[in-house]
C-alpha cells in the first residue's frame, strides 16, 4: 500500500537545512500545548499527546537542538493525534483514498495543518507517518514514531518500553529498530498487512 503524501506538501523548494519560521499553530502547540480550534480528540487522547510531547521535549533537549527546533519537536507531540476522534468521512476527505480507517487521522492532520499554512515539511511528514514510519523521516519523525509507542501511559509491554525509553536518545538507532520490530509484530500478530512505507522504513533503519 504505497501512500500519497503529496496532498500536504507545499510548492516551496525543499532541501534547505534552515528550520522554517514557526507557524503560529506550531508555536502555540510547541510553547503552550494549545491545539488548533479544529482539533477533535478526547481528554485521554490529549493526555497521551502531552506525554509524547514530554518525551520529545526531553530528547530534543538532551541532543542539544536549538530552541526553535525544540519547539517544533514538542509541537509534533501535541499535534500528532489532533484529529484522532474526528469522523471518518471528514478524515477521508483530507487524507485521500490510500489509507485504512485506523490510520486516517495522521495524514489528515498533516493535510489540515498544511491547509492552514504550515510549510514545515519535516514536521508534516512526521505527523502523517507517526503510525506507519516512512523511509524519508528525519530525526524528528523517527523520534515521534518512537515516542508515540514508548510514552509511559500505554498499558502493555510496560517493562520493555521503560527499558527502551531509558536508552534514548543515546541509542537512537538501536531503539528505533526495536520499536519498529515491536510495532510490526503487533500488526502481524493481529493478521494485518504491513504498508510499503513501513517495510521501507525498517529496511532503511537496518541499513538494507
Amino acid at each position: 500500500h504505497a501512500s500519497n503524501t503529496n496532498n500536504y506538501r507545499s510548492s516551496e523548494e525543499e532541501g534547505s537545512n534552515v528550520p522554517p519560521e514557526l507557524h503560529p499553530l506550531v508555536e502555540a502547540a510547541g510553547r503552550r500545548g494549545t491545539l488548533p480550534g479544529w482539533a477533535a480528540c478526547r481528554p485521554e487522547r490529549r493526555e497521551h499527546s502531552a506525554r509524547v510531547a514530554e518525551l520529545m521535549a526531553v530528547w530534543s533537549r538532551d541532543i542539544g537542538l536549538p530552541a526553535v527546533d525544540r519547539v517544533r519537536w514538542v509541537a509534533a507531540g501535541h499535534l500528532h493525534d489532533a484529529l484522532k476522534d474526528a469522523p471518518v468521512e471528514a478524515l477521508r476527505s483530507l487524507a485521500g483514498p490510500d489509507w485504512p480507517d485506523p490510520l486516517l487521522h495522521a495524514p489528515a492532520c498533516a493535510a489540515r495543518l498544511a491547509m492552514d499554512g504550515v510549510r514545515d515539511e519535516e514536521l508534516l511528514l512526521a505527523i502523517a507517518h507517526h503510525s506507519t514510519g516512512h523511509p524519508d523521516l528525519g530525526e524528528l519523525g523517527e523520534c515521534l514514531y518512537m515516542a508515540d509507542f514508548l510514552e509511559p501511559g500505554r498499558g502493555y509491554m510496560t517493562q520493555e518500553r521503560a527499558e527502551l525509553r531509558g536508552r534514548m536518545p543515546a541509542e537512537h538507532s538501536e531503539v528505533l529498530q526495536a520499536v519498529i520490530r515491536h510495532r510490526m509484530a503487533r500488526l502481524i500478530d493481529r493478521g494485518l498487512s504491513l504498508r510499503d512505507e513501513s517495510i521501507q522504513f525498517w529496511n532503511r533503519a537496518v541499513g538494507s
